[in-house]
């Protein structure tokens, strides 16, 4: 009857049938039935078992689908977006809601029309107005007779104003814990702060705090200040500027005593306001437990391989709740908000590369619940979070994590403790091994118990192997399909996710278990697609006794995923056929110290030499140390050191490293490894694009808070213009920072690992789609290789996104301006601005005065008022002078050199000159702080036949500055 009316009615015919065949319903309420909160800019997802409780209320069962009738104020504050058949999430305004249906069971979406329930979103738009957006709705059963009137009202704006300005440490006796001034700044901006917050100031802590620890600045560094009872009133705590405060209080923290085991409070004001007025202030509440509080302490350890996932058990959860002294049961988990060091291993997901996926940056994760067995206790389910580990993670993180229970309806049982993920090898188990089976959607794929058996032979383990238990799925594999024991024979036995666990399947004649492995098969739902995974322990020993066994996984595909391309480049470099390209020793060294937290590159050898071309050392003869021109082979160059600053004649200078292309359109690669004096490793890619003429940059600019779509055709345009040939598809070589957005493709999160094709498939260049983080503004980078149709690379380039508050376009700069991308930016960050007549004009030379307000403002200090009338500049030379940033009275009207620029500008940044290295880049000056600002990347030389030149005494243009200018702002972010 449904399709029926949707092929041959059209849609007021099929709303008059309706009304008159349909039993009425309860008349509306005068408030809703259903009430959500968002934030201008954020998203709010609707609750399906919401839907079904308002229809349970009328009639039994479950709903089969709902309609929208009134949405006519939905533009006005946003739009919604929904998932359809497959799998797909659109956007859907007032106009796409008319006789569309959203159906319960997500497996009755038809192909062509119509969306599930689940997964119904709401966003707001930014610019929204604050106020109560109302939908009706009515909730149907399958035959369209008995249905349910429904209101839902969803507040746009602020929230309901009762979000406190609450943080919380938890730190172990003896130990110290940081502060971050960010946590003070959300604490300040949630509960109705207006501007920027600018410091924080203490109240007098009660007696308590003497026998706790102790507050300090600087701890354990020079000028260190610890602060009494009496003292810590007393001061201002200052976020960013110092000019508002006495400390700085991202260098706050707090020396546990040895003896502390409970926890203190401290009640706080954050201070803001806007134009440098003081006037808004927010109170708060410093919570520091010790992690030995609670009833009890239990740890849970994960290992995972750098670039991979691993999923979260709940029931690892549940058994440090059980095994406390809490009573009643456990409902949820909620996460302390990580350090700063968890932004360099992974990301934490829910239903990661599925449906509804979502990231939790640091603070997102603190400030939601996740919940065992019942969605009533909280957001997330926890059995659904996975942690996916950066390519370059290794050593360890800790989570620290509080689990509430208690009895019917109330949580006032808890219990602490931490979860620590590893690259470590050193887990419980003994070895590790997969099992995969390929299977077809709607078919049988039949377990064989001897590829089990070979997983257990190739561990560790001693004996002969016994049986298997799986670990309890996630809720994937209900959508997944079916795991049964004597399939479509007698005593066929089906099992849930839950009947999974716990149960044990015997090898061979192993009477023990409670079913044969050689029984087991897995049939595929008809609407499967993608993989699922099976976690499963192995257990065996001698004689009858299993006290041996080892870990693996069970991976069950369609083999329907997308091409993969394997092209890895850490450090990427572009050039054309003869043109000899320079290897940038601090290009590596600034890598060295990004995944080494701020360790100093010393040296490093190279795994591998390019393929293609030809690597040479001292190419041009011209270096005093090492060896004269030598080609480097494979057999060789592992034998070889090379110092990032050597010593004597005798060591081989980093610097002289250089490759020679042969040919045109292709990629390259050469590996090393890099060590710290103390021996810290760390082995990485350079991967070097040869192209016939240079891969242009693809630039993209959108607004705060609103998605970009994947610039497809520039990306091909771009391509075709520096090869001559037409790209295939791409692979990204790296993704934006989960604190900056995230890539998806279609409803799925984007991998480095997919060949993404140039067509409009379901994996295809144009799904995807950039959706920046609430909030933020930046550059992203978004790096590739254009392949082939045989998957091999043609060459690699980079597609730019610059995510501003707002366009500010200037009359002379266009999008095919060099110097586009710096000048948007950085106008929409009020750090440049124009002419009074709309233009930019980025060739006329900038004056020293222009240049030094830039160059202060990139580096973080404020707006300065002029200190001499009709001098615009003066307030900023007095700044500067006062800082140490300038010395002198320069000509403010005059012009600026490259020397004087960079001078200042490696003050303003606070570069240290310590540590560079003992061969200076330039040949024309070696002043250190154009040397500490060429290793932070923000200044370039100019290279010719082997010799660089910095050219100091040149002046430089508008659009250079705002070059140098934006390179300094994000190198400060």
């Amino acid at each position: 009857m449904r399709r029926f009316f949707r092929k041959r009615l059209p849609a007021f015919l099929l709303t008059l049938v309706m009304v008159m065949t349909m039993v009425p319903a309860v008349s509306a309420k005068s408030s809703a039935d259903l009430t959500y909160e968002v934030d201008k800019g954020d998203s709010v997802s609707f609750k399906e078992r919401e839907f079904r409780d308002l229809y349970r209320s009328e009639y039994s069962g479950d709903p089969s689908y709902v309609v929208f009738t009134d949405y006519s104020d939905l533009d006005d504050y946003g739009y919604l977006t929904a998932v359809n058949y497959y799998d797909k999430t659109v956007s859907l305004s007032e106009s796409d809601l008319r006789n569309t249906w959203f159906y319960y069971d997500s497996r009755d979406v038809p192909k062509n029309m119509d969306y599930a329930l689940d997964g119904l979103t709401f966003e707001a738009n930014r610019r929204a107005d604050s106020g109560t957006l109302r939908l009706k709705f009515e909730i149907y059963d399958a035959d369209g007779k008995n249905y349910v009137y429904g209101t839902m009202d969803i507040k746009v704006g602020g929230g309901s104003g009762s979000s406190k300005g609450d943080i919380t440490y938890t730190v172990k006796p003896g130990e110290e814990v940081t502060f971050d001034d960010e946590d003070f700044v959300n604490a300040y901006d949630n509960a109705g702060g207006s501007g920027t917050m600018k410091y924080v100031v203490f109240e007098k802590p009660s007696s308590d705090y003497s026998n706790a620890g102790t507050v300090y600045s600087r701890y354990g560094k020079r000028n260190a200040t610890s602060f009494t009872r009496s003292e810590l009133d007393d001061y201002k705590f200052y976020y960013g500027d110092s000019d508002y405060g006495d400390y700085d209080l991202d260098e706050l923290s707090f020396v546990a005593d040895k003896s502390f085991s409970d926890s203190i409070e401290i009640t706080f004001k954050a201070y803001g306001g806007k134009n440098n007025k003081s006037s808004d202030s927010v109170t708060g509440t410093l919570k520091i437990t010790s992690s030995k509080s609670g009833s009890s302490k239990g740890d849970i350890t994960y290992t995972v391989k750098a670039g991979e996932e691993v999923t979260f058990d709940d029931d690892d959860f549940e058994k440090i709740y059980e095994n406390s002294s809490c009573t009643g049961s456990f409902k949820y988990v909620e996460f302390s908000r990580p350090d700063s060091a968890f932004n360099n291993a992974g990301t934490l997901y829910s239903r990661y590369g599925k449906r509804n996926e979502t990231a939790f940056t640091r603070s997102s994760l603190s400030s939601n619940k996740f919940y065992y067995g019942d969605s009533d206790y909280g957001d997330y389910d926890l059995d659904e979070l996975s942690f996916v580990a950066d390519r370059t993670f290794s050593g360890s993180i800790t989570l620290n994590f509080t689990v509430y229970g208690g009895t019917g309806t109330r949580t006032n049982q808890n219990v602490t403790g931490t979860l620590v993920i590893t690259t470590d090898k050193t887990g419980s188990s003994t070895a590790k091994g997969d099992v995969t089976y390929t299977v077809k959607a709607g078919d049988e794929v039949a377990f064989d118990e001897d590829d089990f058996k070979k997983v257990y032979d190739s561990s560790n383990c001693t004996g002969s192997f016994k049986y298997v238990e799986f670990s309890r799925p996630d809720s994937a594999f209900n959508n997944a399909g079916t795991l049964y024991s004597r399939y479509g024979k007698r005593n066929e036995t089906a099992f849930t996710r839950s009947s999974l666990s716990g149960t044990t399947f015997g090898y061979d004649s192993y009477e023990d278990a409670d079913y044969s492995l050689d029984d087991l098969s897995f049939v595929a739902d008809r609407t499967f697609s993608g993989s699922i995974t099976l976690s499963f322990t192995l257990y065996g020993g001698k004689n009858s006794k299993c006290d041996q066994s080892t870990t693996g996984t069970l991976v069950i595909t369609t083999g329907t995923s997308a091409v993969t391309s394997r092209y890895v480049g850490n450090i990427r470099y572009n050039t054309t056929p003869n043109t000899a390209l320079q290897i940038n020793a601090n290009d590596i060294a600034r890598l060295f110290r990004k995944y080494t937290s701020g360790g100093s590159l010393q040296y490093l050898t190279l795994t591998s030499v390019p393929a293609t071309g030809s690597l040479y050392y001292n190419y041009y003869n011209a270096s005093k140390y090492g060896a004269t021109r030598t080609q480097l082979t494979a057999s060789m160059a592992g034998s070889m050191i090379f110092s990032y600053s050597p010593a004597s004649a005798s060591e081989y200078d980093l610097s002289e490293l250089t490759y020679i292309p042969s040919g045109s359109n292709y990629c390259t690669a050469l590996t090393f490894t890099g060590y710290s004096s103390s021996g810290t490793a760390v082995s990485a890619t350079i991967l070097i694009s040869v192209t016939a003429s240079p891969v242009s940059e693809v630039y993209s600019v959108t607004t705060k808070g609103t998605s970009v779509n994947f610039p497809a055709n520039s990306v091909y345009s771009a391509v075709a213009s520096a090869t001559g040939f037409g790209l295939s598809s791409i692979q990204l070589l790296e993704l934006p920072a989960s604190t900056a957005g995230v890539l998806y493709v279609g409803s799925y999160a984007a991998d480095t690992t997919s060949a993404y094709s140039y067509g409009s498939d379901t994996d295809s260049m144009s799904q995807l789609r950039f959706i920046p983080n609430s909030g933020f503004t930046g550059s992203v980078s978004i790096p590739y290789v254009a392949l082939s149709s045989s998957g091999t690379a043609l060459g690699a380039g980079v597609v730019s996104i610059g995510v501003v508050d707002s366009v500010k376009k200037f009359t002379d700069i266009s999008t095919s301006t060099w110097c586009y991308k710096y000048v948007t930016e950085l106008a929409s960050a009020n750090v440049i601005s124009g002419y009074s007549n709309g233009t930019f004009q980025e060739k006329n030379t900038i004056t020293y005065g222009a240049a030094l307000k830039l160059i202060m403002l990139a580096a973080g200090y404020g707006e300065q008022a002029p200190t001499v009338k009709g001098s615009p500049f003066s307030g900023y030379l007095a700044k500067a002078k006062a800082a140490g940033l300038v010395s002198g009275n320069p000509k403010l009207n005059g012009p600026i050199t490259r020397l004087q620029i960079a001078q200042i500008a490696a003050k303003a940044l606070k570069l240290s000159t310590a540590g560079l290295p003992s061969k200076k880049p330039f040949t024309d000056t070696n002043d250190v702080y154009v040397q500490a600002l060429n290793a932070a990347g923000i200044i370039e030389g100019y290279f010719s036949n082997g010799t660089s030149t910095y050219k100091p005494n040149n002046t430089l243009t508008r659009g250079q500055v705002s070059a140098i200018v934006w390179r300094m702002k994000n190198s400060v972010q």
